[in-house]
């Protein structure tokens, strides 16, 4: 029920204010999140217990905590097209008043690290069966998994990194949250109209708006671990999906 932690971090931002019906703005965060626990819950039964494996040497789980994102780069954008924007006559009503915006999102992936999957020595026992089972394993490579992607790791031999450890071991040699998981790419746009009525205090307006627009998968933590069949197979996870919102507004 003891930790400590240290973050660090550059923060840039470049934003265009809303001038001739186009806003902007870009954002970036470098990042450097260090501790020896990161929740007293688990952020993930998958990749990491909320408990030392050893608790007698708790500084020896000090790493990379489970919300370090070394880089997160975002930019948003708002544009109004500029024809028919006074909507005069039926004309200007139909065809003006449309605008769109979009929304970009590029992050580091989550770090985690791989787990034994039992507690031979019973080290922590009575404490697991709670919370879970935080031994990890032996590395049996001098492969730099750290800097590998989850496809390479599983190329390069996937469980077969690793070695469970023994009675006589008690704990295994892997540090905490060594590997990380695959980064996220959200592309966000949103398409509106509106319409104004009788006169410009009475307002509809129709939207669409696009929530992950590429339907592209962004995994989460994979199975972490070793004795586990479906051991990095983040394919298991919940990678979400392209959702599409209409919305109709009547602001007066």
């Amino acid at each position: 029920n003891a930790a400590s932690s240290i973050y660090h971090s550059l923060q840039l931002s470049m934003d265009r204010r809303f001038k001739s019906g186009f806003a902007a703005g870009a954002h970036y965060t470098w990042s450097s999140f260090i501790d020896t626990m990161s929740d007293i819950f688990n952020p993930s039964d998958r990749g990491e217990v909320a408990i030392a494996q050893d608790s007698f040497n708790p500084r020896a789980d000090r790493a990379r905590s489970t919300y370090d994102r070394p880089h997160r780069f975002s930019v948003n954008a708002v544009y109004e097209l500029p024809f028919y924007r006074s909507q005069a006559g039926a004309l200007g009503r139909f065809l003006g008043g449309w605008q769109v915006g979009g929304f970009l999102t590029l992050q580091s992936g989550t770090p985690f690290g791989a787990l034994n999957g039992s507690d031979p020595a019973g080290v922590l026992s009575g404490i697991a069966g709670l919370i879970g089972d935080a031994v990890r394993p032996n590395l049996n490579t001098t492969l730099p998994i750290g800097s590998m992607t989850i496809q390479e790791l599983r190329n390069a031999g996937g469980a077969s990194l690793f070695s469970t450890i023994t009675v006589a071991e008690r704990i295994g040699n892997l540090g905490r949250n060594v590997l990380r998981a695959d980064g996220i790419g959200n592309v966000d746009l949103s398409v509106s109209k509106s319409t104004l009525l009788f006169a410009e205090r009475h307002k509809l307006q129709f939207r669409a708006d696009f929530f992950n627009l590429t339907n592209t998968r962004n995994y989460g933590i994979p199975e972490a671990r070793i004795t586990n069949p479906g051991f990095l197979d983040e394919g298991s996870t919940d990678g979400g999906n392209r959702r599409i919102f209409f919305g109709l507004k009547y602001s007066f």
